[in-house]
């Protein structure tokens, strides 16, 4: 089950890539920023240009980028506003090497916790 929210004004995006700091790899860019109201939040978004191909590719890619986060859901720290972009390689990755990326940017931002 799902246990952050998801972005969705433009007002948020906005002062999540003006306020926040980018971690970026070969495959995926991630936006995090604090948010001040709500310190047991945690909103995110995932985006996939167009760049990137077909509305089928796009999804199929959006889809497995939120299936890997509900998977590190539990030792993401809250308190955040998180963007994930998806770059161009991600198109030719496989489930298991996406999700490795995604924990390799979450880590790198400080934001995943040690394994339970």
């Amino acid at each position: 089950m799902r246990t952050y929210q998801t972005l969705k004004k433009n007002r948020e995006f906005q002062e999540t890539f003006n306020k926040g700091r980018s971690y970026a790899n070969s495959a995926l860019v991630l936006y995090v920023c604090p948010l001040n109201a709500d310190e047991g939040l945690l909103k995110v978004a995932f985006c996939v240009g167009k760049k990137i191909g077909s509305a089928v590719r796009r999804n199929r890619i959006r889809r497995r980028l939120k299936n890997a986060f509900i998977v590190l859901q539990d030792r993401v720290a809250r308190g955040y506003s998180v963007i994930i972009i998806a770059r161009g390689p991600a198109a030719q990755l496989d489930y298991a090497s996406l999700a490795a990326f995604l924990q390799d940017l979450l880590s790198k931002a400080g934001l995943l916790t040690k394994e339970k």
